[in-house]
């Protein structure tokens, strides 16, 4: 057995031992609570109470199944299956990117901006995260929600029916609109965390994130960095109401450049805004 015995506690220094020269001492101590409090389907009191508690040999094989794959770099939010987003616990894995905290803060403005939206639409969905946060807390809002990916559609999908919130989804590619999209009426809101990663900066980023995450929800051309944000805009300028709003998250370092774009069609209140990282990477802006 690779555990001196099936404590709960011989299981955890086997979990901190083998993963301590990867991860920090927090990251540890908190995927190690949450690792255990899905598996023996405790609360945080129970995890508490129960720690002189023995493990299954199940137990302990999937305890290892998580050391094995963080050890192959394999992203912890998908060998868990899931994560919490704006107080929703979505599932994730490798058919969509895995939701952020810097979308929560982009959600989080929205939702201080907008009171009662009719209407909303969340381009380039993924795990529908963003669409779901804004359904929770905009119940009578019809939300949209819309990927190119059919897998992630399906996961936005399967996420919604799990949370029992009701959104539409819909297979739309945002670089190319079909005209029956473009018909529908208009938006209060819309929003996206489109690709924005330029194939350059793959040399520079983590192989969690390369070799697991999908690369069509990450990157795009090093000609054209911004081309999700030209059309974004352009469809925001179409397919907004009067006094309608666009959010968008940003790379950082083409904030400036979406900016200059945004100038030349009608919006006002542009602003950008800071992450909790002092990074600039949220966009607000109201159709006039």
């Amino acid at each position: 057995m690779f555990v001196s015995d099936n404590t709960l506690a011989s299981a955890k220094n086997y979990f901190h031992d083998r993963l301590a020269h990867v991860f920090s001492t927090s990251e540890l101590k908190s995927m190690w609570k949450q690792i255990v409090c899905k598996r023996m389907g405790w609360d945080n009191t129970a995890f508490l109470l129960q720690q002189d508690a023995r493990l299954s040999e199940s137990d302990l094989l999937y305890i290892r199944s998580f050391v094995k794959g963080l050890l192959n770099e394999e992203p912890f939010q998908y060998l868990l299956g899931e994560t919490h987003f704006y107080g929703l616990n979505i599932s994730c894995d490798a058919r969509a990117l895995i939701p952020r905290p810097e979308t929560e803060e982009l959600v989080a403005w929205a939702q201080e901006t907008l009171s009662n939206p009719n209407r909303i639409v969340d381009l380039c969905t993924g795990t529908g995260c963003i669409a779901l946060a804004l359904k929770s807390v905009f119940p009578a809002a019809h939300v949209q929600a819309v990927d190119v990916s059919t897998e992630a559609l399906t996961l936005a999908k399967s996420n919604a029916d799990k949370l029992k919130l009701s959104i539409e989804c819909l297979q739309e590619d945002v670089l190319q609109f079909r005209s029956e999209f473009l018909s529908q009426a208009s938006f209060d809101l819309i929003i996206s965390n489109p690709p924005y990663i330029p194939e350059k900066e793959k040399e520079i980023m983590s192989n969690h994130v390369l070799n697991h995450e999908p690369s069509l929800a990450l990157f795009v051309s090093d000609d054209d960095p911004i081309i999700f944000y030209k059309h974004l805009i352009q469809f925001a300028q179409e397919k907004l109401v009067s006094e309608g709003y666009l959010f968008l998250e940003l790379h950082e370092s083409y904030s400036q450049e979406v900016l200059n774009f945004i100038e030349s069609f009608s919006f006002q209140q542009v602003e950008v805004r800071r992450d909790l990282q002092g990074k600039w990477r949220m966009l607000k802006a109201q159709k006039v």
